[in-house]
């Protein structure tokens, strides 16, 4: 066997592989062998079938099964004698093999860019945690948020105008111009006032309303809206207010908390579960905005080209998940008009800025010797039993009948980089408004 390695590009590379033509006899022998004992061919007993025959009806057949031996018993050989991993599946590129001919195939595939890195050039970043913490007033707020879930709707017997907090009840009908909509009317409609659950516009008509007024109000409908004849377009809600219902919110107190589940036998109990969820929550937005920092730093630390294979394989996986969180929000990508060219072409920037940083991380997992063990994978299985409530078992299961644990070990190995370089950070807190305002400013610099 010979091999012989060309450089396309800083990371990209031939490899031709020639394969004598002795050894292209014997596959193809091998094959025909094979497949004379199966064949059937009108005029001949199974087994005794001349080659010439054969290689007349079954011809393509045999070469394709014989290029496919060839491949398969020299490929791992001919990387390894040239030394070179590829970060991806190699383009094959052959022409079927002939009896008495030499069988010569290329392989073109991204191999990982060569750069210099130190430790040096990341310990020691710089990186701003937002300063965020659950106070008194945040705990009382999602106490009342509780309350006002378990509020009870009464009548307003008195005659008084409609505040922020009703339910005002109303009948409408909805007219494009003079025209009523078509299916544009309903009655006994709740409308909560301050809710954010209705038009903004409608919701403003009503307050200040009395029962038997008929406000109206105009509202105008985006292009992409998913009802197509008010996409576009003013349409005008013609109103007409039934009734008056005020939310009565339960009582504070160990009642009010028991009657939550029974998980809680107190209201203390209870704020000191909103104030742990809250810590949480706070804790999981100061990781991401402290792993966002590190990335872009990291990737700053890279100067090579990067291999397309790559680029283009988190391309596919960017336009894949944005395409079905559009479904599993109800919206049809395809009725929309969403392109995947398209959305590919807009993707590039970010997918390119995720090669970069990966590659960096790998480098640096290289110099820090992080290792992947078995009570990493348990720990991460541990929470996602605990953010699932699915037994780690059974998750691990799925895991391994989907061949999904080399991802998630990449994962894990990943998250441990980031804290080895984290470790070795300065941090400092600042007021989380200060980051949002430097990110802004980053995006439109990028947009720009």
């Amino acid at each position: 066997m010979k091999v012989n390695v060309e450089e396309l590009s800083q990371v990209q590379r031939r490899i031709t592989v020639e394969l004598p033509a002795k050894e292209v006899d014997k596959t193809l022998n091998k094959v025909y062998n094979k497949l004379k004992n199966s064949v059937k061919i009108k005029g001949f007993r199974p087994g005794k079938v001349p080659r010439p025959i054969m290689e007349r009806y079954y011809g393509d057949q045999a070469a394709s099964e014989a290029s496919q031996e060839l491949l398969g018993g020299s490929y791992a050989e001919a990387l390894k004698e040239s030394g070179l991993e590829p970060v991806a599946q190699p383009d094959f590129d052959f022409d079927p093999p002939k009896a008495g001919e030499d069988f010569v195939y290329k392989l073109t595939f991204d191999v990982p860019p060569e750069f210099e890195l130190a430790k040096e050039d990341y310990q020691g970043f710089a990186l701003k945690e937002p300063k965020l913490e659950a106070t008194d007033e945040e705990v009382a707020q999602r106490l009342d948020q509780l309350a006002e879930r378990q509020a009870v709707l009464v009548p307003v017997e008195q005659e008084r105008p409609a505040a922020i907090g009703d339910v005002v009840v109303v009948d409408y009908e909805a007219f494009d111009g003079e025209e009523p909509l078509e299916g544009g009317k309903a009655e006994n409609v709740e409308v909560d006032l301050g809710g954010g659950k209705s038009q903004q516009e409608i919701e403003l008509a009503l307050v200040k309303a009395k029962v038997g007024d008929t406000p109206e109000a105009t509202v105008h409908f985006e292009d992409d809206h998913p009802n197509k004849s008010m996409a576009g377009k003013d349409i005008r809600f013609a109103m007409s207010v039934k009734g008056l219902k005020s939310k009565v919110k339960p009582e504070m107190d160990d009642d009010f908390a028991r009657s939550l589940g029974g998980e809680f036998e107190t209201l203390d109990a209870l704020k000191e579960r909103i104030r742990a969820d809250l810590e949480k929550m706070y804790q999981d937005q100061r990781d991401q905005e402290l792993r966002r920092q590190i990335l872009d730093q990291v990737r700053e630390l890279g100067e090579f080209e990067l291999p397309n294979s790559l680029v283009e394989g988190e391309l596919e996986e960017m336009v894949k998940d944005f395409m079905q969180r559009l479904t599993q929000s109800g919206m049809d990508p395809k009725a929309a008009g969403l392109d995947p060219m398209k959305l590919a072409d807009d993707f590039r920037p970010e997918a390119e800025k995720k090669v970069r940083a990966g590659i960096v991380l790998g480098k640096i997992t290289e110099l820090e010797d992080v290792q992947v063990s078995d009570e990493d994978i348990d720990a991460e299985f541990a929470k996602m039993s605990e953010r699932t409530g699915q037994p780690a078992k059974a998750l691990r299961d799925i895991y391994n009948k989907n061949n999904a644990m080399p991802s998630l070990t990449a994962h894990i190995l990943e998250e441990k980089t980031l804290q080895a370089i984290k470790a070795g950070a300065t941090i400092t807190q600042v007021d989380p408004a200060e980051l949002v305002d430097k990110k802004e400013s980053e995006e439109n610099e990028d947009q720009g």
